[in-house]
């Protein structure tokens, strides 16, 4: 293998990442694909046998950097704070700061895009989304529950509901930030859901 092979590959990666999430994987042929990176078909099929290894290179280097952004975001709220409800705000203000820097093409799960795409939706690939999602929501379901311990819901809730929520609110934002106007629509949609936990807790 070449010294530059981890490099290539990466790059690899990244390029379909970006395509998939633009305009779907199905729909990015592989000679745009090489032709974006630079390489030759022969060096792409070195590192990726077929566009469905490729598939699940992607969504292995997706997950793992979504946990490393729930587990880092994680850490610096509770830096910032011992209340579990400003632990929580905090989270989801880091999640707003990190998309208001994005550009419009950059906005986009590409877990939302394998999903569209059924015929990429196999038992791996599905395995490794549902596990990552779930750790997200059960990161916020526990968070939901020690706030709740600390301050009483206005009403009856379910802790995964809650958690829930705010998955649903970030992933149908991605979209409305897509295809309309709205770019900021992650921004301000979490800024819903933000008033809705300190009305919920109530805080306002």
């Amino acid at each position: 293998m070449p010294k530059d092979g981890n490099i290539t590959r990466e790059k690899i990666l990244d390029t379909s990442m970006s395509l998939a999430i633009t305009q779907g994987h199905v729909a990015t042929p592989i000679d745009e694909l090489i032709s974006e990176v630079g390489i030759t078909k022969g060096t792409f099929f070195y590192h990726f046998p077929s566009k469905k290894h490729l598939a699940t290179a992607m969504i292995e280097k997706f997950s793992s950097s979504k946990i490393d952004v729930l587990n880092d975001y994680c850490a610096k709220a509770s830096k910032l704070s011992t209340d579990p409800l400003q632990q929580l705000l905090i989270f989801v203000g880091l999640i707003q700061e990190q998309h208001a820097e994005l550009e419009k093409d950059e906005l986009g799960c590409l877990y939302a895009s394998y999903c569209y795409e059924n015929q990429l939706v196999d038992p791996d690939i599905e395995e490794m989304v549902s596990t990552t999602m779930l750790k997200w929501k059960d990161k916020f379901s526990d968070k939901i529950k020690e706030i709740m311990a600390v301050y009483p819901p206005a009403t009856e809730i379910e802790p995964d509901d809650v958690a829930g929520m705010f998955l649903s609110t970030l992933e149908g934002a991605y979209i409305m930030a897509r295809i309309t106007p709205q770019i900021d629509a992650v921004e301000v949609y979490l800024e819903q859901y933000k008033t809705y936990l300190k009305v919920l807790f109530k805080q306002v």
